[in-house]
């Protein structure tokens, strides 16, 4: 799939939780320890209802002219005017150097002008100003697995599901990693098993590779998992949209510009 139609589903413009607040390190498990692989019939997911996603839970305070620079490079990034996106991000990261979203987009930007090296540098800032940037880790992840660093991409991943174990997106992008490029067929399928849990069992493109991993495996396809529980989300929790074409993978975070003022 190309950058540019990937540009237009992932627009990451969310400043809510975008700066980590001292002293408020969520606790989480040890970032080289991967989410356990479970016997056939069984789901990765933690059992219960979905916790709120850790990067949406710290809402910082930006001034207006760094939110109206920051909703203007969003627009920029839609319209493919990335030198006027990069510009305008180069502001608000100036203003205001902990908000990760910033680094985040200011990563695709380079992403689509085929600067990997730069782009690479910033979605470390978004981690560095942010430890639970799902989907910097995401970015982060793309990149190696171009770059044919499987074993980088792998370990991202599995931080980001370490941070957060409901992020269906990095479940659905270590299936694709395990599947298609480290030939980790059974590793692979529950993580598609638990994407497609959180959706609900609505994206007919993911069933589909389940269903033929299946073949592939002998296994006999199980009953259908009910979604997990949603009561406990919070109101912000992020939306999420299914990436239509594939194999591909990268986050799907919905477009929101709702940031505070000074």
């Amino acid at each position: 799939m190309k950058f540019t139609k990937l540009i237009a589903i992932l627009l990451v413009v969310v400043l809510v939780g975008c700066a980590s607040e001292p002293g408020k390190k969520s606790k989480v498990a040890k970032a080289d320890t991967a989410p356990g692989i479970a016997a056939v019939g069984a789901s990765i997911l933690p059992a219960g209802p979905v916790t709120p996603n850790p990067y949406l839970q710290n809402k910082p305070t930006v001034s207006r002219a760094a939110q109206q620079n920051f909703i203007d490079a969003t627009r920029a990034m839609r319209n493919k005017q990335w030198v006027l996106a990069e510009s305008l991000l180069q502001k608000v990261i100036a203003e205001n150097s902990k908000l990760s979203g910033a680094y985040l987009n200011l990563g695709l930007v380079y992403r689509a002008q085929k600067e990997d090296k730069r782009a690479e540098q910033a979605f470390n800032n978004a981690i560095a100003a942010n430890h639970t940037n799902l989907d910097a880790y995401n970015q982060l992840a793309i990149l190696q697995r171009e770059a044919g660093n499987f074993s980088g991409a792998e370990a991202n991943y599995q931080k980001a599901l370490s941070l957060w174990p409901f992020h269906a997106e990095s479940h659905k992008n270590i299936a694709i990693l395990y599947d298609l490029y480290m030939g980790k067929s059974t590793e692979a399928l529950p993580h598609y098993e638990a994407y497609l849990q959180l959706l609900g069992g609505d994206d007919k493109q993911v069933t589909s590779w389940i269903a033929d991993l299946q073949r592939r495996l002998g296994i006999t396809p199980k009953p259908k998992a009910a979604a997990p529980s949603e009561d406990a989300l919070a109101p912000a929790e992020e939306s999420s949209t299914p990436i239509a074409d594939a194999p591909a993978d990268g986050s799907t975070e919905a477009p929101s510009e709702e940031v505070s003022d000074e």
